[in-house]
């Protein structure tokens, strides 16, 4: 997922990728593969254990939308090849110039179309056992590059760490239903809450060599 935003922020998409121009960062979509475990008391662990970027999805720097097929094909391989794993989600990024716009509008947040689309995916909430997750990847560029040696947990479902001259966030929504096959969402939602947990080692160097002013 970091990969992924980081060519779609510092490159585009295909029709601008050799342009030397800045400002050409556009989001980007995937799909996630992994395996649910329930726990007891109502309590859900979901491990993420692949990822896939979706290259037919239309790019644009405000928006992303995926191809309603891609889902489907790739799911068919997956279950061919790796049939222990589960279609679980999808994840897709918000690319912003720099740290001050992220904060001004809040951007590691979902947005309002980010949720209907997701409460409207009926092929992953039924994939997923009515348990889809979602994923959004939020990227800046830094000014100043600071030394860290781990990510930071800024909410439970929040995780922002450092990567070269950038600053990353991942924030998760799990969807679930009620007795009745009613939809909800644990994004601002307090009847259900997700923990995210990630690795929490991600050193980075203040000497680490710039990746967007050596390409642009």
């Amino acid at each position: 997922m970091t990969l992924a935003a980081l060519e779609a922020y510092v490159l585009g998409d295909s029709v601008n990728a050799g342009s030397r121009k800045r400002n050409k960062s556009v989001e980007t979509f995937g799909y996630i593969w992994g395996v649910k475990r329930c726990i007891g008391d109502g309590e859900i662990v979901i491990y993420l254990d692949r990822s896939s970027t979706s290259i037919s999805a239309e790019k644009n720097n405000r928006y992303v939308t995926p191809n309603k097929s891609a889902a489907k094909i790739k799911n068919t391989l997956i279950n061919l090849w790796s049939p222990h794993l589960s279609f679980l989600g999808s994840f897709h990024t918000h690319p912003y110039r720099d740290l001050r716009e992220v904060k001004d509008c809040r951007g590691w947040e979902f947005s309002e179309a980010d949720l209907d689309a997701f409460d409207c995916d009926d092929f992953l909430w039924g994939e997923s056992g009515d348990n889809p997750v979602d994923l959004v990847m939020t990227v800046c560029k830094l000014q100043r590059i600071r030394e860290k040696f781990n990510a930071e947990t800024i909410d439970d479902n929040i995780c922002c760490f450092d990567a070269c001259e950038f600053r990353f966030w991942i924030n998760v929504n799990v969807g679930y239903t009620d007795g009745r096959g009613i939809r909800y969402q644990t994004y601002n939602n307090k009847k259900g809450k997700v923990m995210l947990d990630i690795d929490n080692y991600f050193y980075n160097s203040k000497f680490v060599e710039k990746i967007y002013d050596n390409i642009l």
